[in-house]
């Protein structure tokens, strides 16, 4: 199975490996995996769009398409309005189902966050752009993932956001065994 995976830091960072932390995850749980990652740090939907040529649609095709987005337009200094993500995220979307099928695209909320440490983003703004993203997921029959609600359920998150940074937003080893996690379950069902 070839999985083209793309997005923000969440889905770009390394922490400490020598590839992104999440093709690690991912080749630990599904050996046979073949990955490639577009992944920007920093970037929010409307660049993503604005990139979506090279991040997606020129890129070899795969079986399979991964996108988390929000991160970045949740985040309080540099806001994208909520109804402007919606539109971007379905831009996003009409825009690759030309080139992904619906069930073999999955969408992946922003991850939830440690309050205390995160100054510029809360757990309120990750459950609201989630659900845009849940939305825009089923208006396209696409697959959803909640990575904010698997964190909650998860257990206490001042330890599953801890990372490098140890800003309460990029995770380390803990976060990304649970979004591995979602995603490899997701990836078995596509």
């Amino acid at each position: 199975m070839r999985v083209l995976l793309t997005g923000d830091s969440i889905i770009a960072r390394q922490e400490g490996k020598n590839e992104p932390h999440l093709n690690w995850n991912l080749q630990q749980l599904l050996p046979e995996i073949e990955l490639e990652n577009t992944a920007v740090l920093g970037i929010n939907s409307g660049a993503f769009f604005a990139k979506l040529n090279e991040l997606v649609l020129s890129v070899k095709q795969c079986d399979n398409l991964v996108i988390l987005l929000g991160t970045n337009d949740l985040a309080m200094h540099k806001q994208v309005p909520a109804r402007q993500f919606k539109q971007n995220m379905e831009i996003i979307s009409s825009a690759i189902i030309c080139q992904y099928y619906p069930p073999h695209v999955l969408l992946v909320s922003p991850p939830a966050v440690d309050e205390a440490k995160q100054l510029v983003r809360n757990n309120t703004l990750v459950a609201e752009y989630a659900q845009i993203v849940k939305e825009v997921a089923h208006e396209y029959h696409f697959r959803y993932a909640d990575l904010a609600q698997a964190m909650r359920d998860t257990g206490d998150l001042s330890e599953i956001c801890q990372g490098v940074k140890n800003d309460g937003l990029h995770f380390g080893d803990r976060g990304y065994e649970i979004l591995g996690k979602l995603i490899a379950e997701n990836l078995k069902q596509m």
